[in-house]
C-alpha cells in the first residue's frame, strides 16, 4: 500500500507543471501593436509570443479593464 501510495504521489508531483493554468499576457509586435499570448508565466510568454518586439516586455491581463490595451498601437517601437 505504501508503495503505490508513493508512486501516485511521484506522479502526481511530475505531471503537476503541465497542470499548471495559464494566464493571458499583453505584449507589443515588432509593427507595434499590443497582441496576446497564452502562457503559464511571463518568460514563457516572452519566449512564445510571435513577432515581439525586441524590447517589449508582457503584461499579465488579469482583469476585464486591462484587455482595452490590446489591439492599440505603440509609438516609438
Amino acid at each position: 500500500m505504501k508503495k503505490y501510495l508513493l508512486g501516485t504521489l511521484a506522479l502526481a508531483l511530475a505531471l503537476a507543471p503541465a497542470a499548471a493554468t495559464a494566464a493571458m499576457y499583453a505584449y507589443v509586435n515588432q509593427d507595434g501593436e499590443v497582441r496576446t499570448v497564452e502562457a503559464s508565466d511571463p518568460n514563457t510568454a516572452i519566449r512564445t509570443a510571435p513577432g515581439i518586439h525586441p524590447r517589449s516586455g508582457v503584461m499579465l491581463l488579469d482583469s476585464a479593464a486591462d484587455q482595452d490595451v490590446v489591439g492599440d498601437d505603440v509609438s516609438g517601437t
